[in-house]
C-alpha cells in the first residue's frame, strides 16, 4: 500500500492549507532592507474566512460573523525522533511575519493547538521575541531571557531551527541573536559559537561513510519520517560527503543510498535505481534514471514521494528553478496526480497536516 504524505493543516480558525504537490507553486519574492516586523513580500496568502451574505429582510449585502485573513508559514519543530523538521501551518495574518513564525516555535505558545501529534516546539517555554530587524541580509533577533532555558543537547538543533525558519524569507541570509539587549557570541549551555548562521550550515547534520572532517562537501537531502504505517513526512538531512563538485550527482546517489543504518528515516527511492545522467540546461536540471524508479501503480509510475524528495533535494542544493525527470531517456509522464512530462519546480509547501 502506498504511504500517504501527511495531508492538510486545519487551523482553529477553520481554514485548510495547500497540499504538498504541484509545480510552479512558489510565488515571486523580492529583496528588502525593511524591518522584518513589517509584512514581507514573500507572503503566500491562503485565504480569507470572510463571507458576503445577503440579508433576506433588506436584500443588502452583509459580512458573515468574522473576517480572518490567513497565510501559510513554515515553522520548524522537533519530531518524535529528535529531528528538526519544517512544518507548514495556516496562521492568522498579522504584522511581523517573521516574529510570528518564531512565536509559533515556542513551547507552551499558540502552536500547541496546531502542532501535529508527535511534534514539539524547539524554543524554551516563555521565550518572547522582543525585537527583530534586517539590514543587508542579516536578521538581528532579540529574545527574552527565557531563551536560555533549554536542554544543552538541543543547542545545535535550536540554532538550526532558527536559521532555517528565518532564511525561508528570501531577504534573510544570516542571523544574529541577542538576549535582553546583549548580543550572544556563543550559546549559553554548550558554548556553540554564534557566527555566520546561514542556511549553508545545514540541518540534522551527519558525516557520510568514507568522509573525513575538514575535507567534505555538504549536501542536504530529504528523507522521510513515518507518522504511522501509512503516512510520511519529509526530513531534511545535511550529509557531509567526501569533497566533490558534482553536487547533483551526489544528491541523487545519497537518496539512493538512503538514511544511515539504524536511522528511523527511510527513502522511497529503491537502492537498485541507477543514475544514468545529469545535465543542466539554463535553469533546468535534467535527471535521467533507470526504470527501477517505476515501482508505483503496477510499475507504470514512480512513487510520488520519490519524485518529491528528488525535486526538493536537487533544487535545495543546486539552485536551479526546475527539474526534469527522465526514465531511460524518456520524460516521465505522470506520478500520482502530478504530471512530469514538463519540468517541475519546488512544491510551495511541504509537511502539511490534518487532524
Amino acid at each position: 500500500m502506498r504511504k500517504k504524505t501527511i495531508g492538510k493543516a486545519v487551523a482553529i480558525i477553520g481554514l485548510s492549507s495547500v497540499l504538498m504537490s504541484g509545480c510552479g507553486l512558489f510565488g515571486p519574492s523580492e529583496e528588502s532592507n525593511a524591518p522584518l516586523d513589517a509584512p514581507t513580500p514573500i507572503t503566500v496568502e491562503q485565504g480569507n474566512t470572510s463571507t458576503n451574505t445577503q440579508d433576506p429582510a433588506t436584500g443588502k449585502e452583509g459580512t458573515g460573523e468574522a473576517t480572518v485573513q490567513t497565510w501559510q508559514r513554515t515553522v520548524y519543530l522537533f519530531d518524535s525522533n529528535g529531528y528538526v523538521v519544517p512544518v507548514s501551518l495556516v496562521l492568522p495574518k498579522e504584522e511581523g511575519s517573521a516574529k510570528q513564525v518564531l512565536k509559533y516555535m515556542v513551547k507552551g505558545g499558540p502552536v500547541e493547538m496546531l502542532k501535529p501529534q508527535g511534534f514539539e516546539p524547539v524554543l524554551p517555554e516563555g521565550t518572547k521575541v522582543l525585537g527583530m530587524t534586517i539590514k543587508e541580509g542579516k536578521a538581528t533577533i532579540e529574545f527574552s531571557s527565557e531563551f536560555k532555558n533549554y536542554n544543552k543537547q538541543n543547542e545545535q538543533k535550536i540554532l538550526e531551527a532558527i536559521t532555517r525558519s528565518m532564511t525561508e524569507f528570501s531577504n534573510v541570509k544570516d542571523i544574529a541573536i541577542w538576549v535582553n539587549g546583549q548580543q550572544l557570541e556563543e550559546m549559553p549551555q554548550n558554548g556553540t559559537p554564534i557566527s555566520l548562521l546561514t542556511r549553508e550550515k545545514g540541518i540534522n547534520t551527519e558525516l557520510a561513510e568514507g568522509a573525513h572532517p575538514g575535507r567534505t562537501t555538504a549536501v542536504t537531502v530529504y528523507y522521510q519520517g513515518m507518522l504511522d504505517d501509512k503516512r510520511s513526512y519529509f526530513v531534511p538531512v545535511t550529509r557531509l560527503v567526501p569533497e566533490t563538485d558534482k553536487i547533483a550527482e551526489v544528491v541523487v546517489q545519497e537518496l539512493i543510498k538512503g538514511p544511515k543504518e539504524g536511522s528511523q528515516l527511510i527513502s522511497s527511492l529503491i537502492r537498485t535505481t541507477k543514475l544514468l545522467g545529469v545535465e543542466e540546461k539554463k535553469d533546468t536540471l535534467v535527471v535521467n534514471l533507470s526504470d527501477d524508479i517505476l515501482t508505483f501503480d503496477s510499475k507504470k509510475e514512480a512513487n510520488p514521494e520519490v519524485l518529491d524528495s528528488l525535486v526538493l533535494s536537487l533544487i535545495e542544493n543546486t539552485g536551479v528553478k526546475q527539474v526534469q525527470v527522465l526514465v531511460e531517456g524518456k520524460p516521465l509522464a505522470q506520478s500520482g496526480e502530478q504530471k512530469y512530462d514538463q519540468p517541475v519546480s519546488r512544491p510551495a509547501t511541504i509537511n502539511t497536516f490534518e487532524f
